[in-house]
């Protein structure tokens, strides 16, 4: 067994790997704005249990 033997998946297929552009940079104004959009997302979903615990309250 050489090195490279243990680095090959099985069936001796080629791996492939994509390396990131070095021109794309994250930008994290647009993580946050997306997370604070699926944070609003989550928030306004009302769920069967609290419809069951609360809507009798009201």
């Amino acid at each position: 067994m050489t090195n490279n033997d243990h680095q090959q998946p099985l069936g001796g297929q080629q791996v492939l790997h994509r390396s990131r552009s070095p021109e794309v940079v994250p930008d994290p104004h647009h993580f946050l704005r997306n997370k604070k959009q699926e944070w609003e997302e989550y928030r306004s979903e009302v769920t069967a249990f609290e419809l069951r615990k609360n809507l009798p309250v009201l």
